[in-house]
């Protein structure tokens, strides 16, 4: 136990100078920047690139290629010697800015991409690249990620607000500072449970009567707004709903009766479906692209929680037409007359 404590200690020795000053600042102003990070990842996670060789992989991946090609469109290329002398003769795969004349389709002969420490233009890449579009509108995702990332973080903030200020915390008056220091002491016994007793032939002091309690308290928060905390816990999970329905991950609420038509049971995840072959075929065909350029044999698929989804929602939609079937049958033999007996 001593050596695992030791263990611990040396674990968290990094952390101790940490201020709660600094840990508020970061809770209040990169509150949106922790919650743009999940969405990329749980997003970036619904596709997969697969067969990139050991030399592409040392400095680029599958979660590079989402978050660039994520920004609208972005370039797969090694980066030359002459404009970086940090990563200089590394793969990698960067935004794309269009330059010169722009074509009817949006794009252009010409680009300039950066790194970290350096530009880069198609000329000095001398045709050894490959263009990654997000879809064919060339939309950028983190258009998305910024309005859910700034909605969640300000439901987060509207409900630390309300458990702070619905806080039970009354201020009882005093008309002088030793009145108050006795008023305080009995708040702190009341508080800790210790039983005291008040001493007095007057009973209305005991009762209340005829002074009420709010005559000699001031209440500056409210208790009973807590109640309202479920509707933002509600409108939270509803902003996760929207963003995952928008991505291939439909959310069913529990609110759906037994008479629901087909089409409105599964009309969630038929819209959940709709942006991802689109998204899906501009990376396959720059991963076509990549074996004529490169000679690489790239794959890029759904991730596998995407797939797994995917499974569920036609085997649901399966159930629900022989059901159907099922039923029309059923209709047809009672309207024909036709009995077991």
């Amino acid at each position: 136990m001593a050596s695992l404590k030791k263990q611990m200690q040396a674990i968290a020795a990094p952390f101790d100078g940490i201020k709660w000053k600094n840990r508020t600042r970061l809770t209040d102003i990169r509150r949106d920047e922790v919650y743009d990070n999940i969405i990329c990842r749980i997003g970036n996670s619904g596709i997969k690139w697969n067969g990139f060789p050991d030399e592409f992989l040392q400095s680029c991946n599958s979660m590079l290629i989402e978050l660039a090609v994520n920004c609208g469109v972005a370039v797969v290329y090694k980066v030359p010697d002459e404009v970086s002398p940090t990563n200089g003769g590394l793969w990698t795969c960067t935004p794309v800015e269009w330059t010169g004349t722009k074509k009817n389709d949006g794009t252009s002969d010409h680009f300039i991409t950066h790194g970290s420490d350096y530009a880069v233009t198609d000329e000095q890449l001398d045709d050894k690249y490959v263009i990654i579009k997000n879809d064919e509108y060339m939309s950028c995702e983190y258009d998305v990620t910024e309005w859910f990332s700034s909605m969640l973080s300000d439901t987060d903030k509207a409900q630390r607000a309300l458990i702070r200020w619905s806080r039970m915390t009354p201020v009882a008056r005093a008309n002088s500072g030793i009145k108050a220091s006795e008023i305080e002491e009995v708040l702190k016994k009341v508080y800790d449970g210790i039983p005291w007793a008040v001493i007095s032939d007057d009973t209305k002091m005991i009762t209340g009567q005829p002074m009420s309690r709010d005559d000699s308290t001031l209440r500056l928060t409210d208790e009973s707004a807590i109640e309202k905390m479920h509707f933002l816990s509600e409108f939270h999970y509803e902003l996760v709903r929207r963003l995952c329905n928008l991505y291939n991950m439909p959310f069913h609420t529990t609110a759906k009766s037994a008479q629901n038509l087909e089409s409105e049971v599964h009309n969630t995840d038929i819209f959940s479906k709709a942006l991802m072959p689109d998204r899906l075929a501009t990376r396959k065909k720059a991963a076509e692209e990549m074996k004529t350029v490169f000679g690489w044999e790239i794959t890029v698929d759904k991730g596998e929680i995407i797939k797994q989804e995917d499974e569920v929602i036609d085997s649901n939609v399966k159930e629900e037409i022989n059901e159907g079937n099922d039923n029309n049958v059923s209709r047809e033999t009672i309207e024909g007359g036709e009995t077991n007996d």
